[in-house]
């Protein structure tokens, strides 16, 4: 009994350590309020379920060896074509295409993430590494 527990604990820890993307127009106004209290940088991505760069990059992000780069970090997928709450968010940021993964800064500026998403995992892998230890430096 007491080992289940304890496996039922390491579980729980292992899922909640990054516990994923949070999603929706609520979510975004959740994730802006938090970034603002801590002054710290948030991530949005803007996408389509229709859009085939979306799906790839969406099977990335799902990917365990991404985890690290996310982890501590706010996240938040806005998803237009759902809500005209999520189609105000997107216009608001300015995106014009997807997918579009942009890192809010403390101050209001947005930097946009370049995406190599016709490259390897790999290759997206170490693009956005690069340019969130870049911005989380700042």
């Amino acid at each position: 009994m007491r080992r289940a527990i304890i496996l039922v604990c390491l579980l729980l820890f292992s899922v909640t350590a990054f516990a994923g993307w949070e999603k929706g127009a609520d979510s975004y106004e959740s994730i802006k309020a938090r970034a603002k209290t801590a002054a710290t940088p948030y991530i949005v991505l803007v996408r389509a379920d229709w859009c085939p760069w979306c799906v790839k990059l969406d099977a990335f992000l799902d990917d365990a060896a991404i985890d690290a780069l996310f982890r501590d970090k706010l996240a938040v997928k806005i998803t237009p074509d759902r809500s005209d709450a999520e189609k105000k968010i997107a216009a608001a940021l300015g995106t014009k295409g997807f997918p579009s993964m942009l890192v809010i800064m403390p101050d209001g500026s947005m930097q946009k993430l370049k995406l190599p998403l016709n490259g390897t995992n790999k290759d997206m892998l170490d693009a956005i590494r690069f340019q969130l230890e870049a911005l989380y430096k700042k």
